[in-house]
């Protein structure tokens, strides 16, 4: 009885996962947000209140657009072929934490216009292991290799040389937060290259 109860608990939290996973990153329509979908409150079992449940993801690509402070919309892509989804109950809620294996990340940091044409600032990172938070929107990395570019056009380019990059390095941790809408990005003990800014790409 108690095996069977535990088997239909972990598909319904699955079943939740998925819910969240579809609302957060493939619903266009004007739906809930991440942090409502996250915050509301489901039905566990009291006995299984206290494991967590597991899932290994392949191919795991995850596009966001947020808004900057200008109302400007930028894109940031985070790709990793291999992850570790986690599902911690806490009390009536689920919390979320994902583990990315060999991630690289590009973040649209800036749209503006130069010379009357629209330039796009990147911030490329790239990591053995990046850890996020569903909850609150935070991402965790260590030893990350980073890169700043000046693009042209708006929309977002993952196809980027590292030797064109205005500025490169190595950072020994980089965080960043995603609850104020454009990435909050800080970076501890950052070692860089810097190159005089040459044309546009």
């Amino acid at each position: 009885m108690i095996r069977h109860a535990t088997i239909i608990a972990i598909l319904l939290l699955f079943l939740f996962t998925g819910g969240v996973f579809f609302q957060a990153f493939y619903s266009k329509g004007k739906g809930e947000s991440i942090e409502e979908v996250l915050t509301q409150k489901i039905s566990i079992p009291k006995h299984e209140e206290a494991f967590s449940t597991k899932q290994i993801r392949k191919g795991v690509v995850k596009d966001l657009w947020l808004n900057d402070r200008e109302g400007t919309r930028l894109h940031h892509h985070i790709e990793s072929p291999q992850s570790i989804l986690t599902a911690i109950p806490c009390g009536t809620r689920v919390e979320l934490i994902e583990q990315m294996i060999e991630m690289k990340c590009y973040f649209q940091e800036k749209v503006e216009e130069e010379g009357g044409e629209e330039v796009q600032q990147i911030r490329y990172l790239q990591s053995g292991e990046g850890t996020y938070r569903y909850t609150d929107q935070h991402f965790n990395a260590q030893s990350v290799f980073l890169a700043l570019y000046k693009v042209s056009g708006k929309t977002l380019s993952t196809q980027l040389n590292t030797q064109d990059a205005y500025i490169k390095g190595v950072a020994e941790e980089v965080s960043l937060s995603f609850s104020n809408g454009s990435p909050d990005f800080h970076a501890e003990k950052f070692k860089a290259q810097i190159r005089a800014q040459g044309k546009i790409l």
